[in-house]
């Protein structure tokens, strides 16, 4: 452990990789800032950029990026109630609610401070973790991992977006589209209709663009308004967002157990951290003194969504580098950009790499405590950006995102993909169907087929009997049920009221 902090140190400490960052985050801040423009769609247009560099370049500008986007993303939230990415939504509930009472200095003080320490918070949990894990893996044969796979889509589908029959048909589309081309045991070819471009399956980038950035982008041009209404008072005062930084270090409970829910939610393959952030907020409000307070300006409020939120990047990072299996849809993103730069996370990843993962944990940290210190001084400014037109910021948007996509292969195929996966996104938009479970599913699915395979030649049928597989099974199991009861309860007592 000791060389492989020497090593990681060595590595992440060059003075090449400490400017990637830097770079990098105020990227990863202005994705944040700009709503409609998710850290999803984030790692999708930055994965191109990434071609051609060493790993630890590459996984280093990728990373710090994409953990800070929440933190920008809390700015949006508080000056003008608009969630700057998806896992801002519970911070708009008693963030904006601050701003409009002339507070908003306070709370963006909170948020910044939390996002930054949340972070920190989920990197020790992760490092902590990290030497202990290798007996786990050693338990986990072809058929946990096969479980696994199937685990993580069926949370992100079931427990995603309220809808669970929908959540779970969307990540069984994404394991169909990941049967295209080649198969990965036999080498047959599937569903390639005759295409060469087919014969290597789809590519994660076009899919990752067309499902999050085209409907983003439809969506702001088919308005031509400012993201923003007018109208509002944006003023910052040093004096409040010291006294929002000097709440959370005196809260620090609050702080502890609210990273603590977004590390753990983050392990759980899958889950992310829409969920994290709100469960986070609902374990604020009841365990607080006034209840009552919450949605009308709770400091708390603030603080337990956006710990949560960074906490649970090092979550995330422990079954993706682990298990090879992504924490959240984000890391799927990220899982691609690995097999990009020619690593393969999973069971071997800890044995060969652990420098690595000492070095990303070590990004996320930094990436959390550089993000606050930079985005302080332009807080005044963030929300001019947020004023830009939407007939203005749509096209320029998606000139980055054909760029990106012709970048990340040099193939005009790849652009035409990127519109034909975008039409699908709209469409899932609008008839209420997970995006991110289809995501997860094409990116598990080949594993899933190849480790069903392996299992089944391995052990017979009963490999579902191995303890930790039978777990697993019972635990698939539920989070199909308990979903779908819950859901058939709420339509009866709608009708019976």
């Amino acid at each position: 452990m000791l060389d492989a902090l020497i090593l990681a140190s060595q590595q992440f400490l060059q003075p090449s990789v400490l400017l990637l960052m830097v770079v990098a985050v105020p990227i990863g801040l202005l994705f944040g800032v700009l709503p409609g423009v998710s850290g999803l769609t984030a790692l999708a247009i930055l994965i191109p950029v990434i071609y051609g560099m060493e790993p630890v370049h590459g996984l280093t500008f990728l990373l710090a990026a994409h953990a800070v986007v929440t933190t920008g993303g809390s700015v949006t939230s508080i000056l003008l109630g608009i969630p700057g990415s998806t896992l801002n939504a519970a911070t708009v509930m008693d963030g904006h609610p601050l701003s409009r009472q002339g507070k908003a200095g306070y709370a963006i003080g909170a948020a910044l401070t939390a996002s930054a320490l949340g972070g920190v918070i989920g990197v020790i949990v992760l490092v902590v973790l990290l030497p202990f894990l290798q007996p786990i893996i050693e338990a986990f044969g072809s058929p946990e991992v096969f479980f696994l796979a199937v685990f993580g889509i069926v949370f992100i589908g079931a427990l995603g977006e309220g809808q669970p029959l929908k959540g779970l048909m969307a990540g069984g589309l994404g394991v169909f589209l990941s049967t295209f081309g080649y198969q990965g045991t036999t080498g047959v070819p599937r569903f390639w209709l005759d295409s060469d471009y087919l014969l290597d399956g789809f590519r994660l980038v076009p899919i990752g663009l067309g499902l999050f950035a085209v409907p983003q982008i439809i969506a702001l041009m088919s308005t031509g308004k400012p993201i923003a209404s007018g109208g509002q008072n944006h003023d910052v005062s040093w004096a409040q967002v010291g006294e929002g930084i000097k709440t959370v270090v005196r809260r620090w409970r609050l702080l502890l157990g609210s990273s603590a829910i977004g590390t753990f939610v983050g392990i759980v393959p899958g889950v992310g951290g829409d969920t994290a952030s709100f469960v986070s907020y609902g374990w604020a409000k009841q365990t607080s003194k006034n209840p009552d307070e919450f949605g009308k300006g709770a400091i708390a409020g603030v603080i337990a969504p956006e710990a949560s939120n960074n906490a649970k990047e090092g979550g995330s990072l422990v079954p993706t580098l682990a298990f090879g299996i992504p924490g959240s849809v984000a890391m799927a993103m990220l899982f691609g950009a690995f097999l990009i730069l020619g690593l393969e996370p999973g069971p071997y990843f800890l044995r060969d790499h652990m420098d690595i993962a000492l070095g990303l944990a070590f990004v996320v940290a930094a990436a959390n405590l550089i993000a606050a210190i930079m985005i302080l001084p332009a807080v005044s400014h963030i929300s001019l950006l947020t004023r830009v037109p939407g007939h203005v910021l749509g096209p320029l948007l998606l000139v980055l995102v054909v760029l990106g996509a012709y970048a990340s292969a040099n193939n005009p195929v790849d652009v035409l993909f990127v519109f034909v996966f975008g039409a699908l996104g709209f469409v899932m938009t609008r008839l209420g169907f997970s995006r991110p479970a289809l995501m997860l599913g094409f990116v598990l699915g080949s594993m899933i087929e190849t480790y069903f395979e392996i299992s089944l030649d391995a052990y017979g049928p009963w490999f579902v009997t191995r303890p930790i597989s039978a777990l697993l099974f019972v635990l698939i199991l539920a989070g199909i049920a308990v979903p779908m009861a819950r859901q058939m309860r709420r339509r009866k007592d709608h009708d019976h009221g």
